[in-house]
């Protein structure tokens, strides 16, 4: 009888900058009947013995995929699981299928056959070095199963995205993660973004928008998406363009491989309503400095080159993939809120504001606080993520402090210094006095320094709430990053490179956050966009203030309403929002809770109108996620016993998380 021909992985060589290149499969001779053959570095072609004693022959495993849809002509599928020959989670030893048609894919392996073991598919690209990028994974909570064969050749049928415990039958797959490929993204995400020399010849209310690579390359993808709700997804560019008007919020997204980034070019290209060619403006990707910035584009003229129609300011932002580790496919809980869980209780900088009047008895954003809320029964803690100017990240909620030399007698709010977090090394921090200004009086608190209790000790190091932290508190981490306002300046100056914060963040709840329920938010959208491509463990939410009477707008169109927020998070398939609970305090507050879920978001509401407990069973009884408010120990709902994440049947379905 025939043999199917066994695919053998050949190991990638190359430096720790290649580390992400997938490795090249071979054609292996035909294998007669009960030969055994070494597969890469496994053991999978070699008898064994199972754990009920019994022996472990070599079976060809088939794995058949059927797809609702067809891949794109550059796409593939792959196959990725905990054994050896299924590459063991890494993408780099993942194992291409072969396609039979243009739904139906499949490959062969080698397995021995008692094993139980787990697997998931993926579709992929592949650049021009042989590094793949996942376009599409699946993301059920529990892999697939496969349990032992007795035959000799078994075969497996499955439908891409869907599992047994897909109850509904919908496809559950997300994007992947980046690995050897950065993000570009050009924003139309403002009010005024052209300047126009004619708007008869140019109107920048009724055009149509394009971003054309100049050079075409494998694993060079553009996207765009214009925020509209439930129509927010990512998609292929139109012919002649996006429409855009003003108000819109239209984002490009780019994927580059990384060794084509800084050679790259692009052209914008305007089209009018009716299909012609406006004009066009030339970008060059060794322009894009930085992580973030804004690019001055002048368009030129289609009839006339020497002409400029219009000028443009266009704010990009660069995704890098995190630096530190590879990441794999064994579980994700980028998207693991489950239905069944209660409306959670969040203890807003642990059990609340400090530097105010009627303060409780922990100040706020210590460890004493974060232990505080979780013992009056706060099932969450949100906390407030600076990195100061040796890179060290560290816990407190403004982007300064007000501080005074050692020994200075103060008495009056102008004799205090503002410095920047970031501008400060971790020693000196903690050295440093600390007022606040209550009700126009100066008070002082010790510094860290001076702190003789160390849970009181203001500015602990994120690793050391991470560690000092019962695994059965969640965390909201909130990454602090300045916001520009509408009407001119910016919350604070930030001069730390966006990638590189968002990197040493990661890394310390990476290695020292598993475990336990974690979600990342901020009010930063590219700091969220970040989060979510740079990582595939954690949740992240739109952190905004919508249309509140409090402060100023954001610049950012996506900060100003619940809607856009909700949009923004569907574009980048975040886990949902956190929005200001002042949007919900009107009679269609439950129906704007019900938008976010018909998406399948979440949604945390914050902010002062949460401090009651009338107002915490309002939130709760109109249908929000969780509720984030001060003083867990005043306004704590009647009758509850116990943190909610109390439970180890809980606890266990989140030791997945740890990959160390």
């Amino acid at each position: 009888m025939s043999v199917p021909m066994i695919l053998t992985p050949i190991e990638a060589q190359g430096t720790d900058e290649h580390m992400q290149n997938c490795a090249a499969y071979v054609e292996a001779a035909t294998v007669p009947p009960g030969t055994l053959i070494k597969y890469g570095t496994a053991n999978e072609l070699e008898t064994a013995t199972g754990a009920t004693g019994a022996t472990c022959k070599p079976t060809l495993r088939e794995f058949n995929v059927r797809l609702e849809t067809p891949l794109a002509p550059e796409e593939r599928l792959g196959l990725t699981g905990d054994v050896k020959a299924l590459g063991e989670w890494q993408l780099s030893r993942c194992v291409p299928l072969d396609s039979l048609d243009e739904l139906n894919w499949q490959a062969t392996v080698p397995l021995q056959s008692c094993r139980q073991l787990e697997y998931r598919y993926f579709v992929y690209v592949e650049d021009l070095s042989g590094y793949k990028q996942i376009r599409r994974w699946e993301t059920h909570f529990k892999p697939r199963s496969l349990g032992p064969c007795s035959e000799i050749q078994c075969s497996q049928i499955d439908v891409f995205g869907i599992t047994a415990d897909n109850a509904d039958l919908k496809p559950q797959v997300h994007r992947g993660w980046l690995n050897h490929e950065v993000i570009v993204q050009l924003k139309f995400n403002g009010e005024k973004m052209f300047q126009v020399h004619d708007i008869e010849t140019f109107d920048p209310q009724h055009v149509q928008l394009k971003i054309v690579p100049v050079e075409m390359t494998a694993g060079l993808q553009v996207e765009y998406t214009k925020q509209e709700y439930g129509k927010s997804q990512l998609e292929n560019q139109p012919t002649f363009g996006v429409p855009y008007t003003k108000g819109d919020i239209v984002i490009f997204h780019i994927t580059v491989p990384l060794e084509k980034m800084m050679q790259q070019h692009f052209r914008l290209d305007c089209y009018t309503m009716s299909n012609e060619l406006l004009g066009s403006a030339n970008l060059v990707s060794s322009e894009l400095q930085g992580s973030e910035g804004l690019l001055h584009l002048r368009i030129k003229s289609a009839s006339d080159a020497e002409e400029t129609l219009a000028r443009l300011r266009l704010p990009y932002v660069i995704v890098q993939p995190y630096r530190y580790s590879p990441l794999d496919f064994k579980t994700t809980y980028a998207h693991y809120w489950p239905k069944s869980w209660p409306n959670l209780d969040v203890g807003h900088r642990g059990n609340g504001k400090s530097y105010i009047a009627d303060a409780p008895a922990e100040r706020e954003n210590t460890i004493a606080s974060f232990l505080s809320a979780h013992e009056h029964h706060a099932d969450m803690i949100e906390l407030d993520v600076h990195l100061t100017a040796d890179g060290v990240p560290v816990i407190y909620h403004d982007f300064g402090l007000r501080t005074a030399p050692p020994g200075k007698q103060i008495t009056k709010p102008d004799q205090l210094e503002y410095v920047l977090i970031k501008d400060i090394n971790y020693e000196l921090l903690k050295r440093l006095r600390i007022f606040s200004v209550i009700n126009g009086r100066v008070v002082e608190y010790p510094s860290h320094n001076a702190e003789s209790r160390p849970a009181h000790r203001i500015f602990p190091r994120l690793v050391e709430v991470l560690d000092e932290l019962p695994k059965s508190l969640g965390i909201d981490v909130e990454i602090k990053w300045p916001q520009r306002r509408q009407g001119g300046g910016s919350e604070a100056e930030q001069t730390i490179d966006k990638n590189f914060f968002a990197d040493r963040v990661l890394h310390q709840v990476i290695q020292h956050g598993c475990g336990r329920p974690i979600i990342f938010s901020s009010f930063d959208a590219d700091m969220c966009t970040m989060l979510r491509f740079k990582q595939n463990i954690f949740p992240v939410m739109y952190l905004t203030q919508g249309q509140t009477k409090k402060w100023q707008p954001f610049l950012d169109l996506r900060t100003r309403t619940f809607e856009a927020a909700v949009n923004n998070a569907q574009a980048f398939e975040l886990a949902g929002t956190a929005p200001h609970a002042e949007d919900f305090l009107g009679e269609n507050a439950a129906q704007m809770l019900q938008q976010a879920k018909d998406l399948g978001q979440i949604a945390v509401l914050w902010g002062d109108d949460c401090n009651s407990r009338e107002r915490v069973k309002y939130f709760r009884q109109i249908g929000a996620t969780a509720t984030c408010y001060d003083r867990s120990d005043l306004y704590m709902p009647d009758g509850k016993q116990e943190a909610f994440f109390k439970s180890p049947a809980l606890m266990a379905e989140f030791a997945a998380q740890c990959r160390i």
